[in-house]
Parts: structure tokens; C-alpha cells; sequence
């Protein structure tokens, strides 16, 4: 005999978990999970087995560096790559005491910018997550006190450490809620296509660059693509960039259409 407390198809008790099945299947929520699984696995191996990871890192500097460096000078070959390097983090302007922070800058101008043209208050708060995302970035650096490959096993004293990379969380969360922003205001498909494209082409060029530069190791850059990834996720969602629409209302739309 069935158990009067077993959930069928249709009961309340079914419903849940029949929730979560489906919402998990929803690449917005799985793609953002595995990216912070992603992160902690390279997190917990920054804590609790530094030296794992690092050797890792060295065969990948090592090579990279093998290729990077002119057999001549020993100079990094291609020197504009640094600065593409330099699009994550701070430039001088004369006159001004502080360096000016390109990816912040770039985040709190299009905000303002997109919050005038939508007369909306989403380009601003999901800059206002951006820059909480870029606050956890700090926290975490000082936490995981990495130090960087150019160091040579030094220990920090009073900088951050190096994981998960500042530079390509600057990119990944300064940009990207920047695109993603500029995403919610052109909604046209080739418009948003082509954000993305420069978008992608940038983060990935910022953490190319980090490593030929001998700037971070690889699994700095990872960690901070993986983080931030899922953070813009958030930014998606409050910008109003990426919608989620539920079965009943796709059935609504489909009578009404």
C-alpha cells in the first residue's frame, strides 16, 4: 500500500522539488553555481595546498615565459601587450594625485549615463552590486595572501595577495556590468552580439596579458574569472539584461500571441 505521505506528480509535496529540478536546469542558475564550484575548489587549493597549485602555475609561467621573452635582452616580446594589461587597473593624468581606475570609471559613467536615458534606477543598482563584487575581490586577496610569481616564494607583508587576480576582476566586473548595462539600453541582437564579443575579447586578452607579463599566475586569472562570472550573472539580472520566464507565463505569451 502507497504511503499516505508520498508525493505525487501533481501534490504539494512533489511541487518543490520539482521546482528546484527545473530551476536547475536553467543555464542561469547551473552556469553561475558551477562557476563559483569552479572558484572554491581553486580557493580551498590557495589555503589549504598552496604548493599543489603553485606547481602547477610554474610549469605554465615557465613555458609561457620561455615564449615570452626575447633570447636576445630577455625583454617580453610584443610590449604593447602591457598595455593591455594596464585596461584593468590604473592610468596616471597629469594634474590628478590618484591614479584613475579605468574599469570603475568606465562602470560608474555608463550607469549614470544608462540611468538617465531609461529613467531607471537598474543601471545604477546593478552598478552598486559591481562594485560589492569588486569589494569581495579585495577581501579575498588580503584573505588568501598569495604571493605573485615574480616574487620568488616571498611572503607578503602589507600588499594583498595575488589570488584571485585584481586586474581581471576589474575587467571582468568593471566592463562587464559596463556591457551588460549597455546590453539592457541597445536591445537589438546585433548590438548585443557585438558587446559581447568586445566584452569577451577584452576579458580574455586582460588575462592573457597578466600572464605573459609575468603579472599574476594562471590560476589567479581563473579564479577571478570564475568569481566574477557568476557575479555578473547578478548584474544581469538586476539590469534587466536577462530575463527568466516562468512556463505559465510562456504559455501567457504564446495565447496572447
Amino acid at each position: 500500500m502507497a504511503s499516505d505521505t508520498a508525493a505525487g506528480p501533481g501534490s504539494p509535496l512533489g511541487e518543490p522539488a520539482s521546482g528546484w529540478r527545473r530551476a536547475l536546469r536553467r543555464p542561469d542558475v547551473w552556469v553561475p553555481l558551477a562557476l563559483l564550484g569552479v572558484f572554491l575548489v581553486l580557493w580551498a587549493l590557495v589555503l589549504a595546498r598552496p604548493t599543489f597549485l603553485t606547481s602547477f602555475d610554474v610549469r605554465v609561467r615557465d613555458h609561457v615565459q620561455n615564449t615570452a621573452r626575447s633570447d636576445v635582452d630577455g625583454a617580453h616580446r610584443w610590449p604593447l601587450i602591457k598595455s593591455v594589461a594596464d585596461l584593468g587597473g590604473g592610468v596616471t593624468v597629469p594634474g590628478v594625485p590618484v591614479q584613475i581606475q579605468l574599469p570603475m570609471a568606465a562602470m560608474t559613467v555608463v550607469s549614470l549615463i544608462c540611468a538617465a536615458v531609461r529613467r531607471n534606477w537598474r543601471p545604477l543598482a546593478a552598478a552598486a552590486i559591481g562594485f560589492a563584487a569588486l569589494g569581495l575581490v579585495l577581501l579575498l586577496k588580503a584573505i588568501g595572501d598569495r604571493p605573485g610569481p615574480g616574487m620568488a616564494g616571498q611572503a607578503l607583508t602589507d600588499r594583498l595577495g595575488y589570488f584571485p587576480s585584481g586586474h581581471t576582476g576589474n575587467t571582468m566586473i568593471g566592463y562587464g556590468t559596463s556591457a551588460l548595462i549597455l546590453a539592457s539600453v541597445f536591445t537589438g541582437r546585433h548590438a548585443r552580439r557585438a558587446i559581447a564579443a568586445a566584452m569577451t575579447s577584452l576579458a580574455l586578452a586582460v588575462g592573457f596579458s597578466l600572464v605573459w607579463m609575468n603579472y599574476h599566475w594562471l590560476s589567479d586569472v581563473l579564479g577571478s574569472y570564475a568569481l566574477c562570472g557568476a557575479a555578473l550573472f547578478v548584474v544581469a539580472r538586476v539590469s534587466g539584461t536577462m530575463t527568466t520566464t516562468t512556463p505559465a507565463g510562456a504559455a501567457s505569451s504564446a495565447r496572447s500571441g
